[in-house]
């Protein structure tokens, strides 16, 4: 494992490096880190992991405005120049597989394939927008008010992460410190700049994709296979694959499955889109 920083100038983004050979880029989840796929091996490609603004390695700016969606992928964008190139493969988990779907959106050019676990298309109607921003917001003013401890155990609550329960207590402990060690002020930050109550909605922008994807459900975790079934199972360019024995975190609740899937989709092995 490399790990490595790029200073943007004002703040730097932490990154690990792990593999060799295809870059495939790797966004992490809200309140994860890059290492959230140490469990994960896909020989023959170089995993860059990169810590979105506020987690993991990367810097915890106080001005908000580097946790908002543009400036974190302007951010990306530049990160991605130095240490892959301008042709990589992306993949991302939850909050990350909204990123990289937005990110692909602006510079679908330079994405080779794309990869989604568990991600959102955001929300439709303006009235469900508007009540899942008031809702961040709540959680953003309490956040502030305790400490990463707090934050770690609350959110292992969340009904969404139910499944995680069955993992083992080494497990469940990793997630635990990789969510305790952020910083209060930047989760809230990252909720109010980018959760999924600002995220504008990319539906109707879908038909724009020519570029190659995958899209990882757990079968546990109905939201989700719902999305996947309903929207990017009804693409031409993209194939849905539905884990079962997982949640919303496929990749640590059946990581073998997940690499199986992502190897397949990345090497073309059965995937022939009518």
């Amino acid at each position: 494992m490399q790990r490595m920083y790029i200073d943007l100038g004002a703040y730097r983004y932490g990154l690990t490096i792990v593999g060799t050979g295809e870059p495939l880029v790797c966004l992490h989840g809200f309140s994860e880190s890059g290492y959230t796929w140490n469990g994960i091996t896909l020989p023959g490609y170089r995993m860059i992991r990169i810590d979105t603004i506020g987690h993991g390695d990367s810097d915890v700016p106080d001005d908000e405005m580097a946790y908002t969606i543009p400036v974190m992928l302007e951010d990306l964008h530049t990160v991605l120049y130095h240490v892959a190139g301008e042709s990589y493969h992306l993949m991302g988990y939850s909050m990350g597989a909204r990123l990289a779907l937005l990110y692909t959106l602006q510079y679908e050019s330079e994405v080779k394939r794309l990869i989604l676990e568990s991600g959102s298309v955001g929300i439709a109607e303006d009235s469900g927008r508007e009540a899942r921003r008031r809702t961040d917001e709540e959680l953003a003013k309490r956040i502030e008010t305790h400490d990463g401890a707090w934050f770690a155990e609350h959110w292992a609550q969340a009904p969404i992460f139910a499944s995680q329960q069955r993992l083992s207590q080494k497990q469940r402990e990793l997630i635990y410190r990789r969510r305790a060690h952020n910083s209060p002020n930047a989760l809230a930050a990252t909720l109010r700049g980018s959760g999924q109550g600002v995220m504008p909605y990319v539906g109707d922008d879908l038909k724009k994709l020519s570029v190659s994807g995958l899209y990882v459900s757990g079968a546990l975790d109905i939201k989700y296979t719902t999305i996947g079934r309903d929207v990017f199972g009804t693409m031409s360019n993209f194939h849905h694959v539905i884990v079962e024995g997982a949640g919303h975190n496929v990749h640590i609740e059946q990581p073998r499955a997940f690499e199986q899937a992502v190897l397949n989709f990345l090497d073309e092995k059965g995937y022939i889109h009518e």
